[in-house]
């Protein structure tokens, strides 16, 4: 075998197998049923297309290789070192390996009969047992034929649009070296998922079969085509697995900051029942506690945080109701509390199922963010038709919100000399922009004045008479 067709393989620097590596990307993938390799060498080629038959062939497929570019004992070799048992699979009919030139120009390239074939085989397959036909295939047979590359890539298309709930998998390979970059470009516009260095990746070139032939794809340099995919697909990877450890962590602290500051508050609270206490002792026991219970608050916060980020399906809310139930449970919270309540309307707006808790938290933090006795709070819910928005406004005598922490939450990111007052105004932001509206904070010449603005297009219309 020449050298130059070897598929022997260097680890990668972190010691993982090439083969290994894309098997694994295999397994973690939901195949379309037209994937692409674009190859720079044969034994990054050899590698793919052995790894795609091994992971074919595990979920129960009948695999045909068409080769061509390589001899057919280069490919059985691939297959051997990919631990495939190739003399059974081929005597138990599991396997085949076929001349593609001898497929795809059996006479004369016919599309209509070639897709025709590929049915016959699948059902042929399917009437044998097994779950399907997988096809891979090395393109560079179509040098052999006198159409132009315009007619191969008419027929992977027309493949494409061909019966898409038939069993089959197919896998094309398109040499870097071979194919010009007219071609390349084209062959990206028929594939919906491709391969390339190693990672299978959504293809954003792609062009439905629908519209593919009304349709004039942009031209473009075919190498940075196949980077700016590569790219894309990290980038929503790493997105993925950001966002899962995300959710992991958020559960995990959330769940056992719960059950331990629970605990905690259990055991404060049996101490504080002994009346052998010293006021200085007693007077720390409460102050630990009081730290306690912020903490546990700050757990909740978190999970209407995680909520709103995850789930940003509006819902029809009775803003007027909402602010009456926050008012009530802050009185019984504080009963010493002076709270005025200006309510000139009640719309029901489509918002965020958890408007109610960011109109508690800025409630919450009216009374605790000033040292007047009894604590005054203001609100106030009117509609503000110059610039169609509803206004939903909290006000208290106390200091106002520091400029360091009003930046950090309008740029979005806190720095080390930018630290917002915990969660709270954090999920009130997010609650707000989930529901299409804004938290802002208007200029006051004493006191505190927060606002949360929610346009007037997002009034739903469900008074009585409407229903």
């Amino acid at each position: 075998m020449d050298p130059e067709t070897t598929t022997r393989e260097e680890p990668n620097p972190d010691g993982v197998p090439e083969s290994s590596r894309i098997l694994s990307e295999f397994r973690s993938k939901e195949l379309s049923r037209h994937l692409a390799l674009f190859y720079d060498s044969r034994e990054m080629q050899l590698v793919v297309s052995a790894a795609f038959a091994k992971h074919e062939l595990q979920r129960g497929r009948r695999f045909l290789y068409l080769y061509e570019d390589n001899d057919e004992a280069d490919v059985r070799v691939a297959l051997g070192m990919a631990d495939i048992d190739v003399e059974t699979r081929l005597a138990d009919g599991d396997l085949k390996l076929e001349d593609a030139a001898d497929v795809y120009l059996n006479g004369q390239f016919d599309p209509d009969s070639m897709i025709q074939s590929l049915d016959d085989a699948t059902g042929a397959a399917l009437d044998a047992g097994y779950n399907g036909l997988s096809v891979a295939g090395e393109n560079t047979w179509c040098f052999h034929t006198s159409l132009s590359f315009d007619h191969i890539i008419d027929f992977e298309s027309q493949f494409d649009a061909h019966a898409p709930e038939l069993p089959i998998t197919t896998l094309c390979q398109y040499s870097l070296d071979r194919f010009d970059q007219e071609s390349i470009g084209k062959a990206l516009w028929t594939h919906e998922q491709i391969i390339y260095r190693g990672r299978i990746c959504e293809n954003p070139f792609y062009v439905p079969p629908a519209e593919f032939r009304e349709s004039e794809p942009s031209q473009s340099e075919a190498r940075l085509m196949l980077e700016q995919a590569r790219s894309l697909s990290q980038a929503r990877r790493d997105l993925d697995i950001r966002e899962q450890r995300i959710e992991v962590l958020n559960r995990t602290l959330r769940h056992n900051i719960r059950n331990e500051t629970n605990i905690v508050l259990g055991h404060l609270e049996g101490v504080l029942e002994s009346d052998r206490l010293s006021p200085e002792e007693r007077r720390r026991i409460e102050i630990a506690r009081e730290y306690v219970e912020k903490i546990s608050r700050t757990s909740e916060k978190a999970r209407y945080v995680e909520a709103t980020l995850t789930d940003d399906e509006l819902e029809p809310i009775d803003l007027g109701a909402v602010v009456s139930t926050s008012v009530e449970q802050l009185r019984r919270k504080y009963p010493a509390v002076d709270v005025t309540t200006s309510v000139a309307d009640r719309p029901t707006l489509l918002a965020d199922r958890n408007l109610r808790e960011a109109v508690d938290e800025l409630l919450e933090n009216a009374v605790r963010h000033q040292d007047r006795s009894p604590p005054v709070v203001t609100v106030s819910l009117d509609r503000r038709e110059g610039d169609r928005a509803v206004v939903l406004e909290v006000s208290n005598p106390g200091e106002p919100i520091p400029e360091d922490d009003k930046r950090a939450l309008r740029t979005g990111e806190e720095t080390p000399l930018q630290h917002g007052r915990g969660i709270g105004l954090w999920m009130v932001k997010w609650i707000a922009e989930n529901s299409h509206g804004r938290l802002t904070f208007p200029p006051a010449e004493t006191g505190s004045r927060v606002r949360i603005e929610l346009p007037l297009e997002a009034v739903a219309d469900l008074s009585p008479e409407s229903t």
